[in-house]
């Protein structure tokens, strides 16, 4: 199968994407411009302030539509509108920006720059002026007033104007300091605040200063505790112990996002090898599957899940709870939490009946189905969380394609007790189950989002029905609901994006999906993705051909994944610098370097080049030697904040204790006479479909004389010439896998 050309660039898809950046370029007065070379030769050509804004809905309707917003914008400043999904790594510089010197970040992200992309001043969302404003009123503004946009926009053009070299100066500064921020590996984390960002346009650096001291001081370890080990692993449990929630499940505090990364870390504790479980505690590692158990059910139950339609999970939910969502859906999300449900699901026992089994299905159906699944290949970005109600209508309403109204969700219904089960099993009330204070612009009045209040047991007992009868009443509302839906309503709008790395995350989930329901309902349909310049984009894509590659055994995904690999290497791996004047190699000659950049040595929009090594893995099996400098490049920041970490941790296991690895002699289709003591293909590939993910699996398929993997493992030859069969590499040499072995290896998996 031919390769899919690179994504065409967002510039070029202007008048035919679905992005937000086109929703905002068509609606808004504001005269945006990417961020590009040309946006870039103007601001220094006009000496104007760049403004920055990562696209945001909200601001685009209440702030930037603005007029005097909007004209003070196009006359004083080079408005500059970013794809945050376009841009990931542009994000990422600003967004540390803004948490170093406010102490906080998040979206919208809103920055004034020098003409030179150099941070002067940034924040989160901003509104617009009351309608009371005088728009001749003074830039002065009393103690705890708030700053509304417009406001800021004078300051920032009378400061620009009257103290440019001043702001230039303090910007070069910022950047300085951010640099060796970034050098420090501290970038992308949240430190202990013993300020806040001063009042508007006052002197930035001396806030960052202390964030730099302060991270430089705590990541300072004595030599002896710098060695990254096990214990790390038990620090993070610890820490993510320390911050769940026992009554609702999750992690913190709300807003509350469901967390893969925490949860596929807590669940796969209890599958790692038994000297993991020596370190955390075989109590500790129970106690941490069961906080990802219960986490997972409260969000399947909540109402961040689409209950009427099973059309994926939302982002988050504003409600420790998990009642009341914010209605974007990301699938990126999606497809890491169909991961994490499908280790869930075959934890559990992995066959129809078992729990999880049908939010695994309908988040597998969701991804791989249109509108997520585009008619030309790949998969989109996201769904909006507004719409219109019904169709015919020109106000847009958050979550509108989700709410209900008791009297709608009666009539559609129709017979009263079995409106009654479902209102009751669902939360419906009279006058919607959403509290005032949780709807600001009355978006929700009378209207109920749906979420599991009472399961099919207690819905049994209450209305002195059967079990099935329940579940019948249920099933049957829910199709009365999904068509009624499907016929009035208007379904959020899609940002048909394909980003490669979302995409990779995307084909990894649907590839292992298929590869362990296979043996309850056969395969789910995948799409490939596109590539793109950045390092995520190629490292998730080479996951997601790799687990393709295990599902189909088709040798040309691993080729691909090969091929990628390399290139990432060259673009991306910050390998050690030799000192060429040395006369000997030795590891006092070389700067200690490793791990993936994020993006090219040449990429015109990043003003910093950084590594982020949180909550993800840039390793691969094909490049096992690249895990020392990986990791270690990490060192300090792992040492100091492991639960930070979690995918890298993963990675320590591997180097303190190895992983598993397989070579599977399949030549003749399994015609032939297995080795000795090798157990059938059938059972080694069921056994490896259903473990958990997590660790190091290596597995390699010999399938002819002039096959890939073959010709790239010259030492596999001997093999080769001898049965079929599955074999381990123990103590350097290969011998075959026997059941004994798949008895140990199921347990540790």
């Amino acid at each position: 199968m031919d390769q899919p050309q690179a994504a065409e660039p967002l510039k070029n898809r202007v008048a035919s994407s679905k992005s937000p950046y086109v929703s905002a370029q068509a609606t808004s007065p504001v005269a945006w411009q990417l961020l590009d070379d040309e946006a870039i030769s103007r601001a220094k050509a006009e000496n104007k302030m760049v403004f920055l804004n990562i696209v945001c809905r909200l601001m685009m309707a209440e702030t930037f539509a603005h007029p005097r917003c909007a004209e003070m914008l196009n006359s004083y400043f080079i408005p500059v509108i970013v794809d945050r999904e376009e841009h990931p790594d542009v994000d990422t510089i600003y967004m540390n920006y803004v948490q170093a010197v406010n102490g906080a970040g998040g979206w919208p992200l809103n920055l004034f720059l020098t003409p030179e992309l150099a941070p002067v001043f940034g924040g989160t969302y901003w509104p617009g002026p009351s309608p009371s404003a005088d728009p001749s009123s003074s830039i002065e503004t009393t103690e705890g007033e708030e700053l509304d946009f417009l406001l800021i926009l004078k300051k920032l053009r009378k400061v620009w104007l009257e103290q440019e070299t001043r702001c230039r100066t303090e910007a070069k500064d910022v950047l300085a300091q951010l640099r060796e921020f970034a050098a420090e590996g501290t970038l992308g984390r949240t430190f202990d605040h013993r300020g806040s960002f001063p009042a508007i346009l006052a002197p930035p650096s001396a806030a960052l200063d202390m964030h730099v001291e302060a991270a430089i001081a705590t990541s300072l370890q004595p030599d002896d505790a710098t060695e990254l080990d096990l214990d790390q692993l038990e620090e993070a449990y610890r820490h993510i112990a320390g911050t769940f929630d026992p009554i609702y499940g999750g992690f913190g505090i709300a807003p509350k996002f469901p967390t893969p990364a925490k949860l596929s870390f807590l669940l796969r504790l209890s599958e790692l090898l038994p000297e993991v479980q020596d370190v955390v505690g075989s109590t500790q590692c129970a106690h941490a599957r069961e906080m990802a158990l219960f986490t997972l059910r409260k969000i399947r139950d909540g109402a961040l899940r689409d209950h009427v339609g099973g059309q994926g999970l939302a982002r988050y939910s504003v409600t420790s709870d998990w009642s009341i969502p914010h209605f974007e859906k990301l699938v990126v999300d999606n497809a890491l939490l169909l991961s994490v449900y499908l280790d869930a699901w075959i934890s559990s026992g992995s066959s129809r009946q078992d729990e999880f089994y049908d939010i695994v299905i309908e988040l597998a159906d969701y991804l791989s189905s249109a509108p997520i699944r585009l008619p030309e290949g790949g998969f989109a970005s996201s769904e909006a969380a507004d719409t219109y109600y019904r169709h015919g209508d020109t106000h847009l309403r958050d979550g509108a394609y989700q709410l209900w109204t008791k009297r709608e969700f009666d009539s559609v219904i129709g017979n009263s007790e079995e409106s009654a089960v479902a209102a009751a099993h669902w939360g419906v009330l009279e006058h919607g189950n959403v509290e005032p204070d949780q709807d600001p612009h009355d978006e929700f009045m009378n209207r109920n989002v749906l979420r599991i209040v009472k399961d099919v047991p207690d819905l049994a007992k209450q209305f002195k029905l059967s079990v099935a009868e329940v579940k019948a009443i249920i099933q049957n509302a829910k199709a009365k609901l999904k068509a009624q839906r499907e016929k009035e309503r208007v379904r959020p709008s899609i940002d048909d994006k394909v980003i490669a790395s979302w995409n990779g995350l995307v084909i990894s989930s649907l590839s292992r999906a298929a590869s362990s329901l296979q043996y309850v309902d056969g395969d789910i349909p995948w799409r490939q993705g596109n590539t793109k310049g950045l390092a995520e984009d190629y490292a998730y894509l080479i996951e997601g051909l790799l687990d393709l590659y295990l599902a189909t055994l088709e040798e040309e995904w691993l080729r691909w994944a090969d091929e990628l690999q390399k290139i990432q290497l060259v673009l991306f791996y910050d390998a050690p610098k030799v000192d060429e004047n040395a006369t000997t190699l030795n590891p006092s000659s070389q700067v200690p370097c490793g791990a993936f950049y994020s993006t090219e040595a040449d990429s015109p929009q990043a003003i910093l080049r950084l590594k982020d090594g949180m909550d993800t893995s840039l390793l691969h099996q094909r490049h096992q030697r690249l895990q020392p400098e990986s990791v270690s490049a990490f060192e300090a920041e792992i040492l100091q904040y492991p639960w930070l970490f979690l995918g890298l941790l993963t990675g320590i296991v591997n180097l303190r204790l190895g992983g598993p690895n397989f070579v599977v002699v399949r030549q003749n289709q399994g015609a032939a006479e297995l080795a000795s003591d090798s157990i059938s293909f059938d059972t080694f590939f069921k056994a490896i479909y259903n473990s958990p993910s997590g660790g190091l699996k290596a597995i390699s398929v010999i399938s002819g004389k002039d096959s890939w993997v073959l010709n790239q493992n010259p030492a596999l030859k001997e093999l080769a010439e001898g049965k079929d069969g599955i074999y381990c590499l123990e103590n350097g040499k290969f011998r075959a896998f026997n059941s004994k072995d798949l008895g140990s290896f199921t347990r540790q998996s």
